[in-house]
């Protein structure tokens, strides 16, 4: 057998944080960690799906579209060496006769077959998959025909054609038929088949995804892709060379940090995000599989990559995803012989691979994993109220008692998972969970440290780069000493930290080796956690108005002393905490900040970070370079509050869409669209005359914020504009301060407002906005 993939360096029981990078990443602070280059990333659509609302397919996916724009193709050869350690030229395998005829079977039901639902299609390659082993009995993993009967437990019911789980999961006679019992979950699948029967057009497209040639060895083994699918293996798995362009739709590279006014916006029409393309075309079958790909990444268990097959006819494609990238390998045609070959390889390989081979962590061990009976049958979806917690909680928790292993100290800590409490959405990203846990005292001697706490484990795939959100918090918490000790009451408390790397035999590490600069290297980064209460659980607008009050007051803090910019303000990064019968405002995830003394340096795409219908208006514009300032937060804050008074009856109510499209609730659709709509409409929000925004009853008290808040930034913009226009003309001006559009927009002026609320005042907690507030005039 060819050396196995392992998916990660340090394992159980020798998980250790690597002091090497943990340094790194605490000391050197003198170049900005990036963020994803795709940082307008669609997992920002996290908060699109509720509960209470039921979607297509084609709804969910059509969010994806961003995560395939980047894609790569690899010649095959190339693609099975980085995604599956598979030396093709070493492996010695040779098809056997039963294989052959195997391979002659489905090519004959192809030949015969009207369209891919003809009833012998899939159990054809079924079998075909399954007939390809070592001979040694040492497959891991059975394919099965799942098509008629869905997956559980994401926010669709997707049925995918032929899906793959380890042995013992279902009866070997079971393989060509659906499991009519409904127990397979996300969790369970090991890969996946699409199935196609359209000429192998769905497969031999490229859709102009991005090629890597330029980037490949000097040695120049690439070759194009000879038009004649029926040419030679040695063509065929070869890849286009002529087509080349960038990864991603770049920033422009002129230089400055100006606010951008939006010229012209006035006659911009919105711009929905796009449907998601139709079935019967590449691009749609592309959009099908990577919905799949989202699935198990984000649905399933613990997985830092899955690699799937898209088989149109007689020819396919390996596709191979991961938070950072796609990439796919170049074309087979399965009616030549040495295509056959490598394709059986392949398969055979993958078969033989241990769980962490396929991409499956192994600090999970899930009880469901080993025996499916464990699954309760026909069991109905858990339906969404607000005591049970965020609207994730519709999925099916099939992961709940599931334990989970990671390197504590000078040993390790177990914990047992509980609610998950919230998943991302997407493929490229941090791909972050949230999940409700609690100590598995087997390691803790009767004497847990954590007893008694309410904790939550956050795992997430930031880049390698990226500083910790426990560094932040450490520099935090050195600094809130004497009269700055307030301040912890309005940070996130941090019990423990970890970090998981990904090794050299690992596909991201040989991603990461063949395309450079344009592969992001990531890492598994789990912490432990105090579990802080949702805005969902206040019961009056005061307390609401307290929350955000004391959010304003904990940025400025981390902004002045310890120098640190949250960068992702958003209503599900503002929580509560309540302590001796108070409540305080949260603000927490902190995993996209920087240090304020770094905003300045580097390339543009490190700047825009942020959930895009909080995002402030500047950052939706191709043509803003940042850098990321305070006021960019702040006005941040000003979206959270609107889009939470003017959507919601009450913190705790569900959003309840309107009887018919024509009545949609202004600002709903602003979770759902693109950067060219939300630029527009939020350019047109600030620059409104006699604005009056569309609150709801229980959040009546908000209005004068949001109407002192809206004419800041209006007054703002309109001093950069005539500040431009005099330069323009060649005449003098005096400096115009960035940060706060010349005082108009900048802390006083928030606080100032945000101080008071429907006539009472708020508490302001640090003495030093204590003392300021005596010196500013109330609003």
């Amino acid at each position: 057998m060819s050396e196995q993939v392992l998916p990660l360096g340090n394992r159980i029981p020798n998980l250790k944080t690597s002091e090497k990078v943990q340094h790194q990443a605490t000391s050197d602070t003198t170049a900005l960690r990036k963020v994803t280059p795709q940082s307008k990333k669609s997992e920002s659509y996290g908060n699109v799906f509720r509960a209470e609302v039921k979607y297509t397919v084609d709804e969910v996916n059509k969010y994806l579209e961003q995560d395939l724009l980047g894609a790569r193709i690899l010649p095959t050869e190339q693609w099975a060496h980085d995604g599956l350690n598979l030396d093709l030229n070493k492996d010695d395998y040779q098809l056997p006769s039963h294989v052959r005829d195997k391979f002659a079977s489905y090519l004959k039901v192809v030949g015969e077959a009207k369209n891919e639902r003809d009833e012998h299609l899939y159990p054809a390659l079924v079998d075909l998959l399954n007939s390809i082993s070592d001979g040694e009995q040492n497959e891991r993993i059975i394919f099965y025909k799942q098509d008629a009967v869905p997956v559980r437990g994401s926010h669709v019911m997707q049925i995918p054609d032929i899906g793959a789980v380890f042995q013992g999961l279902i009866k070997k006679e079971d393989t060509s038929h659906p499991p009519t019992s409904g127990r397979i979950v996300w969790g369970h699948l090991c890969t996946i088949v699409e199935g196609k029967l359209e000429g192998g057009k769905m497969v031999l497209a490229e859709c102009g995804f991005f090629h890597f040639s330029s980037v490949l060895s000097a040695s120049n083994s690439i070759s194009n892709l000879d038009e004649d699918t029926s040419d030679r293996a040695s063509k065929t798995r070869r890849t286009n060379t002529s087509q080349t362009s960038t990864t991603e739709s770049r920033v422009p590279s002129t230089e400055g940090g100006a606010p951008v006014s939006v010229p012209g916006a006035e006659d911009a029409g919105p711009h929905k995000v796009k449907p998601a393309p139709p079935r019967a075309t590449p691009l749609g079958a592309r959009t099908q599989v990577v919905g799949y790909a989202r699935d198990v990444l984000l649905h399933g268990v613990l997985r830092s990559h899955v690699i799937m097959f898209l088989v149109d006819s007689k020819l396919v494609r390996s596709i191979f995803y991961d938070r950072s990238a796609i990439v796919e390998s170049g074309v087979l045609n399965l009616n030549e012989p040495e295509d056959q070959l490598i394709f059986a390889k392949m398969i055979k390989h993958m078969r033989a691979m241990p769980a962490e081979g396929l991409g499956i962590v192994p600090n999970l061990d899930a009880l469901f994993m080993k025996d499916p009976k464990s699954l309760k049958l026909g069991e109905a979806m858990p339906q969404y109220t607000a005591a049970d917690g965020p609207p994730s909680n519709d999925l099916f928790e099939w992961l709940e008692g599931s334990l989970f292993t990671f390197a504590y100290k000078d040993g390790t800590r177990t914990v047992r998972l509980k609610r998950v409490l919230f998943r991302s959405n997407g493929i490229i990203g941090r791909g972050t969970i949230v999940v409700r846990v609690e100590c598995n005292c087997n390691h803790c001697d009767g004497h847990c440290d954590w007893y008694g706490k309410k904790l939550i484990l956050k795992l997430s795939f930031p880049p390698e780069t990226r500083v910790s959100e426990q560094t932040f918090m450490d520099r935090c918490k050195a600094l809130a000493q004497g009269d700055h000790a307030w301040v912890l009451n309005h940070l996130p408390h941090i019990y423990w930290t970890f970090d998981v790397f990904f090794d050299v035999n690992t596909p991201q590490a040989k991603f990461k080796e063949r395309f450079k600069d344009d592969y992001e290297m990531r890492l598994m980064r789990g912490s432990i956690q105090e579990e802080l209460e949702p805005l969902s659980s206040l019961e009056t607008s005061k307390d609401c108005a307290q929350v955000f009050y004391d959010v304003v007051q904990c940025h400025h803090w981390a902004w002045k002393y310890p120098k640190i910019l949250h960068r992702d303000i958003s209503q599900g990064n503002i929580m509560v905490r309540e302590k001796d019968g108070e409540k305080y405002g949260v603000l927490n995830d902190w995993d996209l900040s920087s240090w304020v003394n770094e905003q300045r340096d580097g390339p543009t795409s490190k700047f825009r970070t942020g959930t895009k219908p909080y995002m402030a208006h500047e950052q939706h514009s191709h043509d803003w370079q940042g850098p990321h300032r305070f006021r960019h937060d702040l006005e941040s804050l000003f979206y959270v509050i609107l889009l939470l008074v003017c959507l919601y009856p009450s913190p705790s109510a569900k959003y309840t869409a309107p009887m018919s499209p024509a009545q949609d609730f202004e600002y709903e659709e602003w979770h759902k669209q693109d950067d060219s709509f939300l630029v527009s409409k939020k350019y047109h929000l600030i620059n409104a005359r006699k604005w009056t925004p569309p609150v709801l009853p229980f959040f009546l008290g908000f209005t004068m914020w949001l109407i002192h808040l809206q004419r800041a930034l209006d007054y703002g913009f309109i001093a950069f504009r005539n500040h431009e226009d005099f330069l323009s003309l060649g005449k003098h001006s005096k400096s115009f301060d960035q940060d706060t559009l010349n005082n108009h927009f900048s802390y006083e002026t928030v606080v100032s407002t945000m101080h008071r609320f429907s006539e009472e005042e708020l508490k302001t907690r640090g003495s030093e906005w204590q003392e300021i507030l005596l010196r500013l005039q109330p609003i």
